[in-house]
């Protein structure tokens, strides 16, 4: 991270060497990393037209623009990336990004197609986390998409039966049921999909309940025992109309 030093060096190594791709990927990424996007973003062209078939450099190049809000001119990098390191789930995830940011909604299911391809490959860790989280965002933008902008009315009797489950329970009880869902919700819920099942055993004597529903049993049980805390999608407009169905009591 001596970056200054690092630039100094690179700079003067594609001065002597201007057809080396490695060391052009090399002084942008510096650029990069010492904040200077602009900077970047010859070297990394430079790297691709020597090397069209490299995937750091297609990758990087791809993550770059998508930085300067440029989805579009990002796409072919990436998926040329895609193409050629088809394994990479850095890219995958950051190519699944760049679809998302396109206004267009025929881009959604290869995004999430990406999206399961990359948590496949890197399972654990950071990026899982990362690529958990961007589904959940799709998820819920699929979910309001066909809604045409009007509360779920399946989601509200969802809320409404799990704020009622979880008021007949007491506080262990609660916290027991939340991290039954919360550990569901970490292998991912397809909350789109009608055939996903899950089976709780800790809700309504061991239900067997949809995606969707398991969503809803988190959002309210994060409402109720962790205030304040992201459940991974927005249920707010739903939740409300939901406290008004099950009615005042305990924990409303």
């Amino acid at each position: 991270m001596q970056l200054t030093e690092a630039r100094q060096l690179l700079g003067r190594a594609v001065e002597l060497d201007p057809g080396d791709a490695n060391a052009q990927v090399a002084l942008g990424i510096a650029a990069l990393r010492d904040k200077d996007p602009d900077a970047a973003q010859g070297p990394l062209e430079k790297a691709v037209v020597l090397e069209p078939r490299n995937p750091f450099a297609l990758r990087t190049l791809g993550q770059l623009l998508l930085m300067k809000d440029d989805a579009a001119a990002a796409l072919p990098h990436l998926r040329a990336a895609a193409t050629v390191a088809p394994d990479d789930p850095i890219n995958l995830f950051t190519y699944a990004q760049c679809l998302l940011g396109i206004e267009d909604a025929s881009h959604a299911a290869e995004a999430d197609e990406l999206f399961k391809r990359a948590l496949q490959l890197a399972p654990v860790g950071e990026l899982a986390e990362k690529i958990k989280n961007q589904q959940r965002r799709l998820a819920d933008r699929v979910l309001r998409a066909n809604a045409q902008g009007l509360p779920r009315m399946d989601a509200v009797m969802y809320l409404s039966s799990a704020l009622e489950a979880y008021r007949s329970l007491d506080t262990e009880g609660q916290k027991q049921l939340l991290a039954e869902v919360a550990a569901v919700g970490q292998k991912g819920l397809a909350i789109n999909n009608p055939n996903q099942k899950h089976q709780l055993q800790r809700y309504q004597g061991g239900a067997t309940v949809s995606a969707l529903q398991v969503a809803c049993i988190l959002y309210v049980g994060v409402q109720l025992l962790l205030p304040g805390q992201d459940a991974g999608i927005d249920f707010a407009r739903e939740y409300e109309l939901a406290k008004g169905m099950a009615g005042s009591g305990p924990g409303s």
